[in-house]
């Protein structure tokens, strides 16, 4: 009894041994630096003193700072411009990649080759595409009729600049994950359905989309937020101009914490914005309920 004892005892040491370092990285780079940016909120730290703590204060002072509501309402402009287009248009792309075809695999390659690019990357290419006489103006100039288009520095355009980029970075990546999604619903369902005479609408509402209910709740939470994490396009693309129109709360809180260095305003910000995502997903994953999918 003593041997199998001490033959438990090893084994439960050496799998604490082989997840020590795992667990030390997840308390040195995740667990450490939200504590310790919760405390930070409730301090007046400028990188030139010592952290002096005045509670709630920059909370309070936030409710009437105007940078940080216009970057709500940047971010909520953002994330619907980027969420609802990424379900919809990768969903039906993975339908028709479902579809038999010729080079449908090479489609499927080049389609999804944007995806293996990083946001840096992306961003300093899209750059260059949208020049005010680059290659964007001109293929809208037959449209346009314009010979200049001040893509990035416009009011108008340069949101809508913005949100189609990230719209075409991540729709591949979301594509994958639904074809993943429809690929393990089993054909039996799609068979009986034609037997008893559905048609190919009512085998989608009826079938598919209660049946991708798991996929569905990974690809809305994921692509949520990443949207309101969305900082790489803003800072390359446009520093957050034309007129703060592209400050999202993420480069908010860079230029509060390295340009202006009120580390604590910026600290404040993380968590609200933190809080906010917390409470999004949960109310999506409440909405989606992904347990309730059955195969049976």
């Amino acid at each position: 009894r003593g041997f199998y004892r001490s033959m438990a005892f090893r084994r439960g040491l050496y799998g604490m041994l082989f997840v020590a370092p795992a667990m030390l990285f997840f308390f040195m780079f995740s667990l450490y630096p939200m504590v310790n940016g919760l405390y930070l909120s409730l301090t007046e730290y400028t990188l030139l003193k010592p952290p002096r703590f005045i509670g709630f204060g920059n909370y309070i002072d936030l409710a009437k700072n105007r940078e940080f509501i216009n970057g709500i309402r940047v971010t909520a402009t953002f994330v619907l411009g980027t969420t609802v287009p990424k379900w919809i248009l990768s969903l039906g792309l993975a339908l028709l990649f479902l579809r038999p075809f010729r080079g449908r695999e090479v489609y499927k390659v080049l389609y999804f080759t944007p995806t293996l690019l990083s946001g840096v990357v992306i961003s300093l290419v899209w750059k260059l595409l949208f020049n005010p006489g680059g290659l964007v103006t001109a293929l809208a100039r037959p449209l346009t009729g314009k010979v200049e288009m001040f893509w990035l520095a416009d009011a108008r355009l340069t949101p809508l600049a913005l949100i189609a980029v990230d719209n075409w970075a991540g729709i591949p990546f979301y594509m994958i994950i639904w074809i993943a999604g429809l690929v393990g619903i089993p054909r039996e369902f799609y068979e009986a359905a034609l037997i008893d005479g559905a048609g190919r609408w009512q085998a989608f509402w009826r079938i598919t989309l209660p049946l991708l209910r798991p996929t569905t709740l990974f690809v809305i939470v994921i692509s949520t937020i990443g949207s309101f994490q969305a900082f790489s396009l803003q800072f390359i693309m446009t520093r957050g101009g034309p007129s703060n129109l592209t400050t999202t709360i993420a480069l908010l809180v860079y230029n509060y914490g390295f340009n202006f260095f009120k580390m604590g305003v910026a600290a404040a910000m993380s968590v609200l914005m933190f809080i906010v995502i917390v409470a999004i997903t949960m109310l999506q994953i409440r909405g989606v309920r992904a347990e309730e999918t059955s195969y049976t």
